[in-house]
């Protein structure tokens, strides 16, 4: 399962939940209406060990799932880009069978980590912040 939701976000609710780096509670109230589209397609459970969190890494992240080693509890995954894709460079989201790379700007990306949801990330340079969150199941 992979299913993309466009323009979830507005630009100024993007850029100010952008802000902090950090890990975040789900409580938050930024995060109400991707919560609701998530818990509506899929049995996610937001117990602990699942986690939201706003990241800035610029390193590539290598072809994998994400219940793969440390995260074996995750089943669902979700993920929005906040920055708009003018403002970095590279960092493009590939998943598996991809040929050219998604920049998923404000839309939100949820998916279960079945081996057709295999992705990666590519290097990038610049301010690019993306909303990730690891879900484990109900």
């Amino acid at each position: 399962m992979r299913r993309i939701f466009k323009d979830v976000l507005s630009a100024e609710e993007a850029r100010d939940l952008a802000t902090p780096v950090s890990y975040l509670s789900f409580d938050d109230p930024r995060l109400v209406r991707i919560l609701n589209i998530v818990k509506g397609i899929a049995p996610v459970s937001l117990e602990e060990p699942s986690y939201v969190r706003v990241e800035q890494r610029k390193d590539k992240c290598d072809w994998h799932t994400d219940d793969a080693k440390h995260m074996s509890w995750c089943r669902y995954s979700a993920g929005m880009l906040l920055t708009p894709p003018h403002l970095f460079s590279g960092g493009g989201l590939y998943f598996d069978g991809d040929t050219e790379p998604t920049f998923h700007y404000r839309d939100l990306i949820v998916y279960d980590n079945s081996p057709e949801n295999s992705h990666r990330v590519a290097k990038n340079s610049g301010g690019r912040r993306v909303l990730l969150m690891f879900m484990g199941e109900l």
